[in-house]
Order: C-alpha cells, then sequence, then structure tokens
C-alpha cells in the first residue's frame, strides 16, 4: 500500500488538529493560510486516507471515579491462534480496559486500565483474567502517573 507524502500544508493541518481536535474549519484555515474550502477538503481527504482515524474526548479519569490505573502484563498459556483471536476480540471491549497493546518479549499483551478502587482492580484481574483459561500469567503495576507523549505527527 502507497501513501502520498503529507506536504507542508498537511503537516500544519495535523499540528493544529492533534492540538486542538475541536478548532472550527475557519479557525483552522486561519491558523494554517488557506482558505475555509482548502482547509474541509484537505482534513476530508486526511480522513479518507485513513491518516486522521478520529476525534475523542480525554476524560479526567479520577473525576468519573476510575482514579486507580493499572498496566497489566498478560501471558497466554499457549499461542494458539483461536485462543489468541477470542481474548483480542473480548478484553479490549471491556468497560475499565483504556488500552490494549499486543506484544512481543516475555509479555503477549500489556493491559491500561482503570478503576476506581485497589479491590475493584483485584476482582477485574480475577473476573477478567485469572479465571480465563487461555491466560497462563499476569503481573500487575500500578500506575502513579500517566504523563502522556504525542498523539500526532513526531517531532523531527
Amino acid at each position: 500500500m502507497h501513501l502520498e507524502p503529507l506536504d507542508a500544508i498537511d503537516e500544519r493541518l495535523l499540528a493544529a488538529l492533534v492540538a486542538d481536535a475541536r478548532i472550527s474549519n475557519k479557525q483552522l484555515a486561519e491558523l494554517v493560510g488557506i482558505a475555509p474550502s482548502t482547509a474541509l477538503m484537505r482534513t476530508r481527504a486526511l480522513s479518507e486516507r485513513g491518516i486522521v482515524q478520529g476525534y475523542e474526548a480525554k476524560l479526567n479519569l479520577s473525576s468519573i471515579g476510575r482514579s486507580v490505573q493499572a498496566l497489566v502484563a498478560v501471558r497466554l498459556r499457549a499461542h494458539d491462534r483461536d485462543q489468541i483471536d477470542r481474548f483480542t476480540a473480548r478484553v479490549p471491549h471491556l468497560p475499565a480496559v483504556l488500552s490494549t497493546f499486543h506484544t512481543s518479549g516475555s509479555v503477549d499483551y500489556l493491559l491500561h486500565i482503570a478503576v476506581a478502587t485497589t479491590e475493584d482492580l483485584r476482582d477485574w484481574v480475577l473476573d477478567n483474567l485469572a479465571t480465563d483459561p487461555v491466560v497462563g500469567h499476569t503481573e500487575t503495576t500500578l500506575v502513579f502517573e500517566h504523563i502522556q507523549g504525542n498523539h500526532g505527527p513526531l517531532p523531527e
């Protein structure tokens, strides 16, 4: 699959959208120095090309009662395709799961979850992982602070 390279205008559009995804098209056009119709056309094209995959609201987890965050490393019992597919179809959609990473190395998955209390964390791991016959081992690490990195074009 060949993707057209981004030009300077595309890069400025993306940087502005990453900084503020709720920016109006008029403000976006002014910021980038192009006509509003051009900004709209290019933003749509970036979405159609799959470069912009969506827009989302970032929540303050503590304010919604999910102040306990953890990374849960999961090692499966066997690397059977059916078991992997079943696990990846089920786990990312559980309510506490913020992100799922299918990894290489000593663990197969890293799950970033958020729950209300440490008791809820224990129960979540027991109910969703420890009792799953596909799961061979888990290791839970509490997150003290989540420092967000880049969401868009990485600096060169």
